[in-house]
């Protein structure tokens, strides 16, 4: 339920409704509507949340059921990287790929 995991990640925050809310730009009733499930997320409030806790759009969309899980073949690491990269201004974008060959040669000796 979409309630539910919005409420670990807001836990995990310690954030309130109240402070999502003003983070998101919606009001405390409307994070607490869904939360309780006496309202359903839209597309619009799933992209204010994501945007408010730094998560991937796609991802708060697919936790609401607002879009189907993403079919891959890769490990979730892998997926999320590639949603988080893509969500990156290109200078970030480029330090993360900066780093992450950084951990490859690491590897390699």
């Amino acid at each position: 339920m979409f309630g539910d995991w919005l409420v670990n990640e807001l836990g995990r925050r310690r954030w309130s409704h109240s402070e999502l809310g003003r983070r998101a730009g919606l009001s405390q009733v409307q994070v607490s509507g869904v939360i309780a499930g006496q309202r359903s997320p839209g597309c619009d409030f799933c992209i204010k949340v994501a945007q408010a806790l730094g998560e991937s759009p796609v991802l708060v969309l697919v936790m609401a059921g607002i879009l189907p899980p993403q079919e891959t073949n890769d490990d979730s690491a892998i997926s999320e990287l590639i949603e988080l990269a893509r969500n990156l201004p290109p200078d970030e974008r480029q330090q993360a790929l900066d780093y992450i060959r950084f951990l490859y040669q690491k590897r390699r000796g």
